[in-house]
């Protein structure tokens, strides 16, 4: 099991490398839409990214709460501590 730190570096650099952001301007408390410009297309397209990272399944309803990055490190840690 990765510590959430580890997680929270996967999450940020898959996010810089996707979406052409330095991964120092993204922190933990960067919204997924306002701060970072993700739209519905790039949600899917991220959600492809973190299940084949992390060999978990994200259901749309559940990526649907996603509103910062500490909300996806904290549903990816969750995921992968019950695999």
């Amino acid at each position: 099991m990765e510590s959430t730190g580890l997680i929270e570096e996967r999450i940020k650099g898959r996010l810089a490398e996707k979406f052409q952001k330095n991964v120092s301007d993204i922190s933990s408390e960067s919204k997924l839409v306002q701060d970072l410009g993700l739209d519905s297309l790039d949600t899917f397209e991220l959600l492809f990214e973190l299940e084949n990272e992390f060999n978990i399944v994200i259901p749309t309803t559940d990526a649907m709460a996603f509103v910062k990055i500490q909300d996806v490190v904290a549903y990816v840690q969750n995921k992968t501590k019950q695999a």
